[in-house]
């Protein structure tokens, strides 16, 4: 399992075998890249220096601004949504090349969720929320992250109710993953940016009701700390893949995990 690939396929590929399941907690994109922004699939709309205000308004919390911006680049037909196409379309086939055959995705909020099924169909499962069975071990899966004060309209945000929805509707299971973290200060807070990152207050609720032995969630790219126990369920970050060149390994017979760097 890995989350938060963001364009890092070569280096994902490394670390897989052909006849692992593979699961990505979303976020497959270079939507941005804050180290070189003409590696950001943003680059191909928006000049450095609006990258860059865009990033102070964020800061500031000034986020009208922002939103407007952002509808310009998801909605099709728009003329930064089409300047944008071609090099969504380009990763999403980048990333097809090195699925293994049993591959499972969720999209976050930096995907493209109808371009990700267009490309991806047949090559990979994409779950938008559901139950797959692996090794007679229930696996829940959530895509999406429920939108909110601090959201700004990314391609894979859902409303609350949209995303309350898909947690509610699956029942018991073993195993969750979603891209979105649950609603608890210690995991969602980003050492960077100082901030508390969107949330799930219906996946903490969904842990602390049913259980599962463990929920992996992504998102959190600069985690305060990386995994903790609530109540019974071990809560754990699968970790900024692009940066931390790590991968969790879960094996279904013994319910144990452990990481693996590339």
């Amino acid at each position: 399992m890995a989350g938060d690939i963001h364009g890092a396929y070569e280096d994902l590929a490394r670390g897989l075998h052909p006849d692992d399941t593979l699961i990505i907690a979303g976020d497959t994109l270079t939507f941005m890249d804050f180290d070189d922004f003409s590696k950001a699939i943003l680059f191909m709309a928006f000049t450095a220096e609006e990258l860059s205000e865009g990033l102070k308004e964020m800061a500031a919390g000034n986020l009208d601004r922002v939103r407007e911006a952002f509808r310009e680049i998801t909605t099709p037909g728009e003329e930064k949504y089409q300047r944008m196409l071609p090099k969504i379309t380009a990763e999403y086939e980048a990333l097809a090349k090195i699925l293994p055959e049993k591959s499972y995705l969720i999209y976050g909020n930096d995907d493209y969720p109808a371009v990700m099924k267009q490309i991806l169909d047949g090559t990979c499962r994409i779950v938008e929320n559901g139950v797959i069975t692996l090794d007679d071990r229930r696996i829940g899966m959530v895509s999406g992250l429920p939108s909110g004060p601090r959201t700004i309209g990314f391609p894979g945000e859902l409303t609350q109710e949209e995303y309350n929805r898909r947690i509610e509707s699956l029942g018991p299971v073993d195993v969750i993953v979603t891209h979105a973290p649950p609603a608890d200060d210690e995991l969602t807070f980003d050492v960077i940016p100082k901030r508390n990152e969107p949330s799930s207050t219906a996946l903490l609720e969904y842990i602390l009701t049913h259980r599962p032995t463990y929920a992996f969630f992504g998102h959190v790219h600069n985690p305060k700390i990386p995994r903790k126990r609530i109540g019974d369920t071990e809560v754990i970050n699968l970790g900024f893949f692009k940066k931390r060149k790590t991968v969790t390994r879960l094996h279904l017979e013994t319910m144990s995990i452990r990481e693996v760097g590339i």
